[in-house]
């Protein structure tokens, strides 16, 4: 594959930084999609089978595991893969790393949130979809523009309920369903690519059993005191969500030994893992 054929425009970048996101479309063709599901397939059957033989039916199936093994080297390879990683290092950069490649297997509905509330250090995240979705079937919802102040901040002050609390489906103390939220739905088809910006809110509803995406987050290398800081807070928020894994999944390792050796010798994996290890995320979450 060319890397200039993956390249964004102009009008892609700007749109991303305007809205907080931006979508592809069948940036996968249906093949490849069937490859990673056949591995996806796989390890989830193996992952359920290690909850039989605990014989714990209050284990559910944790949503994500790292893909970055060699149980699933289809869809490891998708990190180095120029449909993923160039138009991350236009976003943010070229001194861009990924901190983890997840498969996800969803259940649940998602209530409004963004994955990061740091203000100073860029990062994004990019999912490829593998199943359809619609708004009336677990498609992922943003609001746009909800990445910049002030309408992060006015969002964070309303402290949305998660769609799940018994309680109420409300936006804060208002009579807004959260459904109801004005936001841009993403309906996908296999193959599907949607970027966004980490302080992006956004949300998924009307979820169904096994909701398929791949993620790809990438961060930006701190240049500042302050994104020092916020790299910092999102490495404890890494090293506490890998603390969880562990209570649920046979490997919950981020980095796999087999992907930090390299044996293939790439240049781009090696410059990754030499700033996710000066920046601690190997020994924190590997």
């Amino acid at each position: 594959m060319i890397q200039e054929n993956c390249s964004l425009t102009e009008a892609q970048i700007q749109h991303f930084e305007t809205f907080g996101f931006l979508v592809r479309r069948q940036v996968f063709e249906q093949m490849e999609i069937d490859q990673i599901n056949k591995e996806f397939d796989n390890y989830l059957a193996s992952i359920k089978e290690g909850f039989e033989k605990k014989n714990d039916s209050s284990i559910r199936c944790w949503p994500n595991w790292s893909n970055l093994n060699p149980d699933t080297p289809h869809m490891a390879s998708l990190l180095e893969d120029p449909r993923i990683y160039v138009p991350s290092e236009q976003l943010l950069g070229d001194d861009t790393f990924p901190v983890y490649s997840n498969a996800n297997s969803f259940r649940y509905n998602s209530g409004w949130h963004p994955d990061s509330v740091r203000r100073y250090l860029p990062c994004l995240k990019s999912l490829l979809y593998l199943h359809p979705t619609t708004g009336d079937n677990g498609a992922l919802r943003v609001i746009t523009g909800s990445h910049k102040s002030p309408l992060f901040d006015d969002l964070n002050h309303l402290k949305f309920i998660r769609p799940d609390d018994k309680k109420s489906k409300s936006l804060g103390e208002s009579s807004i369903d959260s459904e109801d939220v004005p936001a841009y739905i993403f309906c996908s088809q296999p193959g599907d690519v949607i970027t966004f910006n980490q302080r992006l809110w956004h949300a998924a509803f009307n979820g169904y059993e096994d909701r398929r995406n791949c993620s790809f987050a990438f961060y930006s290398k701190p240049k500042t005191i302050d994104q020092k800081v916020d790299l910092q807070f999102l490495l404890k928020q890494s090293e506490t969500t890998a603390s969880g894994l562990k209570m649920e999944l046979k490997d919950s390792r981020y980095y796999h030994p087999w992907w930090l050796d390299n044996s293939e010798g790439s240049s781009k994996r090696a410059s990754w893992i030499k700033s996710l290890d000066e920046w601690g995320f190997i020994d924190a979450v590997g």
